[in-house]
């Protein structure tokens, strides 16, 4: 079941949200949402697993888009079902594990902005 929720972003020069997976998820998609700044896109700059040797810590940006930013699969492949991304937090059986992290988020612009981001399981 999709779990979507928006997420107030900072400006340029204020610091990455850091979003974290709020149940088991397969799909992630992330776009700007119209509710801020009367309608008018500011672009976002992320940081997420790339892959590299220094994950999280490259800066890529996108400017205000039409299409969502998607982490995962987009088309389950395997029998019908994605790789995991990510887990909510976890502190049954005496021990606690964090939340996931996604990806991090901010405004490419000075303004703030919010972003809509739907995970799919």
């Amino acid at each position: 079941m999709a779990h979507t929720r928006l997420i107030t972003l900072n400006g340029s020069a204020g610091a990455f949200v850091a979003v974290s997976a709020t149940q088991v998820t397969r799909r992630v998609q992330i776009i700007e949402d119209g509710s801020a700044n009367g309608g008018t896109g500011q672009g976002i700059a992320y940081q997420f697993n790339d892959g590299s040797a220094t994950p999280f810590s490259t800066t890529y940006t996108i400017e205000p888009q039409s299409e969502p930013i998607v982490l995962g699969t987009p088309v389950p492949q395997g029998g019908g079902y994605g790789m995991v991304l990510g887990t909510p937090p976890d502190n049954s059986g005496g021990y606690t594990i964090a939340a996931t992290l996604l990806i991090n988020l901010r405004s490419a612009s000075t303004n703030t902005t919010i972003v809509r981001v739907t995970e799919f399981d």
